[in-house]
């Protein structure tokens, strides 16, 4: 073997005990990040699936008493073990003459390491005058 093979092969070793050390600690942040994070998405996914059951259940929106909203949507989030408190607690029912709004604005807070808080906040709103955009936010108007 001459010396130019013996130099490349000694430089293809592959990664040290630092950069692998590097690599698992790098990989473990994300994988803990998304163990924190992925349960707040999915349980907003339930939230903004009980808010469209309230349109496609018997009665009209319109119609319904607030006591009746917050009924059904407690009874949808007991079903789906949705245990945040921001939910629950911050329903809010808006109407006008032909329309009601129903607004589930919340924040979740998780902690992610010691004094390392997320803070995750979702808005979701149901406006009867159109059902077809349950769940997003109604869009403002731009300001110039």
């Amino acid at each position: 073997m001459n010396v130019r093979n013996r130099k490349s092969i000694k430089h293809q070793r592959g990664l040290g005990m630092l950069q692998w050390a590097l690599v698992i600690a790098i990989a473990g942040f994300f994988l803990l990040f998304a163990f924190k994070v992925i349960p707040l998405y999915a349980e907003n996914r339930y939230v903004e699936s009980a808010l469209r059951s309230l349109e496609t259940g018997g009665e009209k929106l319109e119609q319904m008493t607030d006591a009746e909203i917050k009924s059904k949507l407690n009874k949808f989030y007991t079903i789906n073990n949705v245990r945040s408190i921001g939910p629950v607690e911050n329903i809010k029912i808006e109407r006008e003459s032909e329309k009601a709004v129903v607004t589930v604005d919340y924040e979740t807070r998780v902690p992610l390491f010691w004094n390392i808080d997320l803070v995750v906040s979702f808005q979701n709103h149901l406006d009867s005058s159109r059902p077809g955009q349950c769940c997003k936010p109604p869009a403002t108007p731009k300001t110039k």
